[in-house]
This record gives structure tokens, C-alpha cells and sequence, in this order.
């Protein structure tokens, strides 16, 4: 393990007021005690999905920024940025996690089956959380995500960030209720797809179904 990184591990160790308080000396020489490179934190973002998958992932750039914490996927470049500080600031396993949501962005972009999806505005994803909504209690770590930290994000709470939120909040399809779990089978298991995503939904994608309040609602288990 990189000396840098070591440090890092050890200083998370330390009691939270510690911890907070070497973050903001850190923080007073901008500083950046280690950065792990794009490369390497792709593999490590994605370690465990399926081979294909994992292949897909970790052809996409991770470009490093000088900043405290932030990034995104820019599909206009087809990368992700990702700042530098996130290690030192909010923590090693935080970085894994937060790499992971933006390659699945790019996973959605150039995986030919949930592109079609989203090509159409999701209407597969759609159904699948519609379909879920009466099963909530029976998979109450998936009712507590998504009520709780997920629908708080207000507009943000859309299919776009709920794709990528999934697989890199449940990698144990157990936890998701059957539509979802279905759904998402081919990035978290590796499963077969259950439907063609390419096919034109045979639903009517009026608003009553593609709007985001209804999709909100079909994630608080509303109907």
C-alpha cells in the first residue's frame, strides 16, 4: 500500500473530533495527502460486478480535479471528473463509492441495452419502480434509501441519478424488490435482461407516467 494512502487509512482511525480537526490543517495548505489515479480507482470502484461490466467501467477516464470534493460524468467527453480532495477529505471508501455512481452514468451511456432505455426516457426503469411500489416493506433497507436520503434530493431524485444510485447502493440483489432486482440483474449479477430495452414501450408515455412526480410518488409507494 502506498505510504500516502497508509496515512490516510490510519488518520481515519482516529476519534471524529481528531479526524475533523486534521482535515482542516490539512485543508489550511490545500492539501491533498493521496490521490489514487484514475486507472486504479476505476478497477476499484467496480471490483465484484460482472466481468463485462467491470470491462465497460474501467474504459472510462477518471480525471482528477484540484478541489475539495465534487465531480460528475460529462457525457458530452464521455469522462468523469472527480475531485482530488475526496480522499483526504471525506475518505477512502467514500471515493470507491462515489466513482462507482458516476461509471455507472457512463455505463448507462454505452451499455447498448440501457442506452435504448434512456433514449426513450427510461420507460423500462419507469415500470420497474412502478411495479415495485406495493412491495416496499417487504425489503425495508430499499424502502429506507429511497424514502429517506433519496427523495430528499428533491429534482435530483430523478431515473438519471436513481440509475446509477442503485448498483452502487445494492450490491446484493436481495435487498431490491423483484422488478428492480430484474431490471438492474445484468449489471449487479450478470443475469439475462428481462425485457428488450430497444423495443418501444408498449405503455402510453404521457405524463401521468414519464413525469418526474410520478416517478417520485412510485418510489414513495404511491400509486
Amino acid at each position: 500500500m502506498p505510504i500516502r494512502r497508509a496515512l490516510l487509512a490510519r488518520a481515519e482511525a482516529l476519534d471524529p473530533a481528531r479526524l475533523r480537526a486534521l482535515r482542516e490543517l490539512w485543508w489550511t495548505f490545500r492539501l491533498f495527502v493521496y490521490v489514487t489515479p484514475g486507472p486504479e480507482l476505476a478497477e476499484r470502484a467496480v471490483a465484484g460486478f460482472p466481468d463485462d461490466v467491470r470491462a465497460l467501467a474501467t474504459r472510462c477516464r477518471i480525471v482528477r480535479t484540484r478541489a475539495r470534493y465534487g465531480g460528475g460524468f460529462y457525457p458530452e467527453r464521455n469522462e468523469v471528473e472527480l475531485a482530488a480532495g475526496v480522499e483526504t477529505y471525506e475518505g477512502l471508501r467514500q471515493v470507491e463509492l462515489s466513482a462507482c455512481h458516476e461509471l455507472f452514468h457512463y455505463v448507462c451511456r454505452n451499455d447498448a441495452r440501457y442506452r435504448a432505455d434512456e433514449d426513450q426516457g427510461f420507460p423500462y426503469l419507469r415500470r420497474a419502480v412502478r411495479d415495485s411500489r406495493g412491495g416496499l416493506p417487504a425489503y425495508p433497507r430499499y424502502r429506507d434509501w429511497v424514502t429517506g436520503s433519496f427523495l430528499r434530493q428533491g429534482d435530483h431524485a430523478n431515473p438519471v441519478e436513481y440509475f446509477a444510485d442503485i448498483p452502487t447502493n445494492f450490491r446484493d440483489p436481495a435487498e431490491l424488490p423483484p422488478p428492480i432486482r430484474a431490471h438492474f440483474a445484468p449489471l449487479i449479477t450478470g443475469g439475462a435482461p428481462p425485457y428488450d430495452m430497444s423495443a418501444p414501450p408498449a405503455w402510453e408515455m404521457d405524463d401521468s407516467f414519464s413525469s418526474l412526480p410520478a416517478f417520485q410518488r412510485w418510489l414513495a409507494g404511491g400509486e
